[in-house]
């Protein structure tokens, strides 16, 4: 049975999200997959190149802020819920690859939300450059929170005066905090993210 480059990419990181970067073998791999060493030698050199290939595809592709905001010329407000729109697109999109498996990686320890940040803190360790791309994708996320702020202070949307960057970091701690504790039960639930964005949103406003 003929692989495709994207199947094996799959497996490659249910396998990486499930157990350490070390654990992980051609052989368990192509067991997975009903296909041979060689074959997937045939796409990959070995498992750093491999590794790398499921990062960029499932860690900087799927986080890529565009997947995530719309730059309009609407409201602060519906900035946020467009975000919040975003996020829970991407929530499904990691979901859906997990698939049928996804009943029995969440019966382990964690759940996959939780083991995807496994798969996170795994990336400086053997993608060398995992912590450029990481700095290239966050300085991009502040870049639409920080137009987005600036231009509904200019509406007069958020009150004058406050500071554009800590307001950033406000915003995006939200999500950063509630993602990470919440992976330890059950994964980011985006209303409840939504709720803390606009509490946030209804401070700057007086």
């Amino acid at each position: 049975m003929k692989i495709t480059r994207d199947e094996l990419l799959i497996a490659a990181f249910k396998l990486f999200m499930s157990v350490n970067y070390e654990k992980v073998s051609f052989a368990e791999l192509g067991k997975m997959l009903g296909m041979s060493k060689a074959g997937i030698f045939k796409y990959y050199k070995n498992k750093q190149e491999l590794f790398i290939a499921v990062v960029d595809k499932f860690w900087f592709s799927t986080q890529n802020p565009r997947n995530k905001f719309t730059e309009t010329n609407g409201t602060f407000a519906e900035f946020i819920d467009e975000y919040v729109r975003g996020v829970q697109r991407t929530v499904d999109i990691l979901g859906n690859l997990i698939g049928v498996d996804g009943d029995k990686v969440a019966q382990e320890k964690f759940s996959y939300h939780a083991q995807y940040f496994h798969f996170l803190f795994q990336m400086p360790q053997y993608d060398p450059d995992a912590k450029e791309k990481l700095r290239n994708l966050v300085a991009s996320d502040y870049a639409y929170w920080r137009a987005a702020i600036q231009h509904a202070i200019d509406t007069g949307e958020l009150r004058k005066g406050m500071d554009v960057e800590e307001a950033v970091v406000m915003f995006r701690q939200v999500y950063m905090g509630l993602s990470f504790e919440m992976s330890f039960f059950g994964g980011l639930d985006t209303g409840r993210l939504a709720k803390h964005l606009r509490a946030v949103y209804f401070l700057l406003k007086r």
